[in-house]
Parts: structure tokens; sequence; C-alpha cells
């Protein structure tokens, strides 16, 4: 809670933006969902409190913290950062004011220093009929009509791919910063149409395109293993027979049966009566497909396509460059808005990749030039380091 407060006071003072400017705010889709899931948890705690039941009102409360530290602001970052002050980025400000500021009301009875001391700092001091203290304050009430349950539903699974595909993506070692061609997902009965949310899902994930597919299989390879200890000693001799005979089968039939709580019935071709498996009794195993990683949770699958082509590796070179750099300001001690010069000595193949890549390198860094060439003695800092296989110095200076 207090990195959140911290980030959005830091960036609200560089930018001069204070609550109640400009004109009527236009909230993203992301600002609605915030503020829904916020309305929600108001009511909640509120039912809690009412009942005297304070600890479950914090088993309610701490879910959302967890949303808006990992979710909102994580995907709103870009937006708080990026240079010109647009209608986007003062929608973002007060979206994260109106939940710090209703956050510190609904934690007060539970952390009354910490509730205080934001509301101190985040109550617009020109308000004469604002409370002297957090602790006068009315209690929050919940805006019904700002629960938007559709918006709610659809980002919960958005970020329910999200953490799958880092989970995949993980599995690979194919690092988050290197840009990948696409993902595709299996949702089962669930709606898949994300709306506007899929572009959160392919930057989180680092992918060029987000695709549902309808069938499983279409991502996955199935294998199905018998528990030894289970059919052993039920079917003794017969086992090796058992074994045999589901391994000639349609492993994604009998799987889709299997988690569908159905039995199946296997043949031997012995003399011997047909055996009747029970979900009980084997085990579902999923591989991905060949160029693929897979993640799997609660009948969601999620596939990141890991084949890199020459292109998709170049951008990832790109994003290495712009993350030393950034380094490389926060150890030359520049302030956040600071511009800077970035002075580079590389190879043919990193020379291509700041040629290709330089408005997007420059951008992130806040660099207004990107110098080639020998890195002269008076930058503020220098490092030689490896990207990739490739040697480089980079040095930095304030513009």
């Amino acid at each position: 809670l207090w990195n959140v407060y911290s980030f959005f006071v830091t960036y609200a003072n560089i930018d001069g933006w204070e609550p109640g400017l400009g004109n009527e705010v236009a909230y993203s889709e992301l600002d609605r969902w915030i503020l829904a899931r916020l309305n929600q948890v108001v009511a909640r705690v509120t039912k809690c409190l009412h009942n005297y039941d304070a600890y479950g009102a914090t088993l309610i409360i701490e879910p959302l913290l967890d949303d808006l530290t990992n979710w909102y602001v994580r995907r709103s970052r870009r937006r708080f950062w990026k240079s010109e002050h647009d209608a986007d980025k003062d929608a973002a400000y007060a979206t994260l004011y109106d939940v710090l500021l209703t956050l510190s009301k609904l934690l007060a009875p539970f952390v009354p220093f910490v509730s205080e001391t934001i509301y101190q700092n985040l109550a617009p001091a020109v308000d004469k009929e604002g409370s002297e203290s957090v602790h006068h304050c009315e209690w929050p009430e919940a805006d019904e009509g700002a629960i938007d349950q559709d918006l709610l539903d659809r980002m919960a699974l958005a970020m329910q791919i999200a953490a799958l595909g880092r989970s995949a993506r993980s599995t690979s070692n194919v690092k988050l910063r290197q840009p990948l061609a696409r993902t595709r997902v299996f949702a089962g009965n669930r709606a898949v149409d994300l709306g506007n949310l899929d572009e959160l899902v392919t930057e989180e994930l680092n992918v060029k395109a987000l695709e549902f597919v309808e069938q499983e299989a279409d991502l996955v390879e199935y294998e199905i293993g018998l528990l030894p200890n289970v059919l052993g000693p039920k079917h003794g001799r017969r086992f090796p027979l058992l074994r045999r005979a589901v391994s000639k089968q349609d492993a994604g039939t009998l799987a889709r049966r299997f988690q569908a709580g159905l039995s199946v019935t296997v043949d031997l071709d012995d003399d011997g009566p047909a055996v009747e498996l029970s979900p009980e009794e084997i085990e579902v195993r999923t591989h991905g497909r060949e160029g693929y990683a897979v993640a799997e949770e609660k009948g969601v699958v999620v596939a990141v396509d890991v084949t890199l082509t020459p292109a998709l590796a170049l951008e990832g070179l790109a994003r290495d460059l712009v993350r030393r750099v950034q380094t490389m300001r926060k150890d030359a001690g520049f302030q956040l808005d600071d511009r800077i010069v970035t002075y580079y000595d590389a190879g043919d193949e990193l020379k291509v990749v700041v040629e290709a890549w330089g408005d997007y390198i420059r951008a992130e860094t806040l660099s207004q030039e990107l110098v080639p060439g020998p890195v002269p003695s008076d930058v503020d800092h220098q490092e030689s380091l490896t990207l990739g296989e490739h040697l480089l110095t980079l040095g930095v200076k304030k513009a």
C-alpha cells in the first residue's frame, strides 16, 4: 500500500497534478475495473463490520491491494511514465487518487496510523469542509452502479490468462523481456470475448497476439497414466494387458471423458471381461505441443509460442538495452524526469538494433540522443557489458 502511495505521490509531483483540476475524466476500462473492485470491496467490508467480523473484512481487503499493486499499477505504469500529459494520464491520476483516498478511510480501523498519514497528505488542503482526521470522516459508501460485473468477470479471466502465461514462459527459459509471437488460450466454457482487455494480456506477456481456440487438444497432447497401486492389486496379471489396451486408444478422447467425470470401458483382447476404468484410477497428464510452453489451471489452458524469429530476437536485444540504460540512470543518481545523452560503443549487430529501435530506446530511457562510437571520458556513468553474446560499452550523461 505504501509503495503504491509513494509511486502516486512521486509522479503526481513531477507532473504537477492536483485533484479536481481539468475537464471531466475519461476513464479507461482498466480504471473502471479498479473502481468497480473498490466499490465491491467497500460493500463487502461494510457488511462484515456490521456483523462485527473484522477478520473477515481484512480477508476481503487484502486481495484488492494485490489487484491494485500487481495489476492496476503494473499495467498503468506507462501511463504515468510517458512524457505527454494527456487525458489518459489525467484519468490514471484521478483513479489512483480516488482509490488511495477511499482506502485510507476503509483501512482506518485496521491500520490507523498509516491511513492517517495517507489521508493527511492526499486530502486537499483547500477543502475547508474536509475532516481534520481520517478518523473523523464519514464511512465510505459503495456506489453499486460502478460495480460492473461483466467487466469484473472479463478482467478476472484476463488476469488468470496472464498469470498462466507468465508461468508457461518461466518453464521455457525465455525471459519475459524477449517478445514472442503469440499466446493461444483454451478457456473451457467461459466467455472468451475480452474486448479491449486482450491488449493488457499481450503487453503483460510481451507477445504480439492473443488467440482463443475451441479445443484443448489444439494446445496440448495427452497421456493417460494408470495408477499401479490401485489397478495392480485389482486386476493382477491382467494389468499389463490393461495398460497395453489403453495405450492403443486415442488419449485425447479418453482424457475428455475422464475430465468430465465419466468412466471408460476397455476390452483387453483376452478371454476375460472388459474392464471399466474410473477417473479415480487414472492420471491425465498434458504436454505442450512442440514449440509451445503450456500452463493450465481450473480448466483454462494457456500456450505461449516460444519460437524465436530473427526479428523477435532483434527486438529482445533492444529491450535488454533499455533495461541496462535504465539501471545506469539509477546508478548515476539521475532524477526520474532527467533527460540524458546515451553513448554506445558496439559491434555491427548491436548497431543494427539501435538503428532499428532507436525511437523506442530514446522514449523509454529519456535519451535525447543515441551517440555511436567510443564513450567519452566525461560521462556521468559508464559500463562495459555483454548483451546476448555481444560486447557493448555504454555511457550516460545528463543532457
